[in-house]
């Protein structure tokens, strides 16, 4: 299959490098068409400037777009919008196909707000807390217009090879923020993974899938695992933290039930298997980073 990744960062990278072993024909654009990726060609293009992408008219028809633009690092808010809403399309258009359009995007389990820590699915309505969720769905509606086949895949926490966040916050002296809210993770090798694996289904991929590791945990138990898996003594939480007033991003659990009934399989089914190899060891280096 001839798939062009649009957007190599954290997780668009991983996905090129994944779908190029599996010995699918792969292309990519990132914004400097610098960098390599075994097995990949990589381009560049920018999706905000007017003749950005005129490099894509080079590239050989291809079957499937997946969209992991990333926004993030965009300082005017309004560009922030535009690299979700208008990228995908933008960059679709300036693709050749060898039939249907077909378009997976990255999306976000932000589009969901949640307060108490319910459950939410594929079927539970959209109700997003915050600037950035909104952005998520308008960017979902505009993908379904600029396509006659797509998938959304939204994505919860994610995080991997030097993004561990979570660590980060259990091993500071402060004390923490908010340990009742829920989180939910995924690791970016398991995205890469999932992609790569429905790439192989028979049948097109659901329009909607959320993608989350098996087991949503409360703050208070993950930081509390890393400190005695860094045998570090318990931290301490401060209820009545400046901090505490500021916004939340919703308090829910996501479920992937139907993308396990799909049966894709998760390297890190839970954040004890993603976390551990971040861990600092016990001589005192700090692999959070690496």
């Amino acid at each position: 299959m001839r798939i062009f990744v649009a957007g190599l960062g954290f997780c668009g990278r991983a996905i090129a490098l994944r779908l190029a072993e599996a010995g699918h024909e792969v292309r990519g654009v990132n914004r400097s068409g610098e960098g390599e990726v075994a097995g990949v060609r990589i381009l560049g293009g920018d999706v905000l400037a007017g003749d950005g992408l005129r490099a894509l008219s080079a590239v050989p028809p291809v079957d499937l777009m997946i969209s992991a633009l990333s926004g993030t690092g965009q300082a005017d808010a309004e560009a922030y919008r535009r690299v979700y809403v208008e990228g995908p399309a933008r960059i679709a258009d300036a693709l050749r196909w060898r039939g249907a359009r077909k378009i997976w995007f990255l999306g976000s389990t932000g589009v969901y707000g949640g307060a108490d820590g319910e459950q939410v699915d594929e079927e539970t309505p959209p109700d997003p807390s915050h600037r950035a969720g909104e952005v998520q769905l308008e960017a979902e509606a505009a993908l379904r217009s600029a396509a006659d086949d797509t998938c959304v895949l939204r994505l919860s926490g994610l995080y991997g090879p030097g993004r561990t966040r979570l660590i980060r916050q259990a091993l500071r002296m402060r004390p923490y923020l908010k340990p009742e809210i829920w989180s939910n993770q995924i690791h970016r090798d398991d995205v890469a993974g999932v992609v790569a694996f429905l790439t192989e289904l028979q049948e097109p991929p659901p329009p909607l899938l959320l993608v989350s590791d098996d087991r949503p945990a409360l703050r208070r138990e993950i930081f509390d695992w890393i400190r005695e898996a860094a045998e570090l003594p318990e931290g301490c939480y401060d209820e009545d933290h400046p901090g505490r007033a500021t916004r939340d991003r919703g308090c829910k659990r996501v479920s992937n039930a139907r993308l396990r009934a799909l049966g894709a399989p998760l390297r890190y089914p839970d954040y004890r298997q993603g976390l551990a190899p971040y861990l600092p060891n016990r001589s005192g280096a700090d692999n959070a980073g690496e």
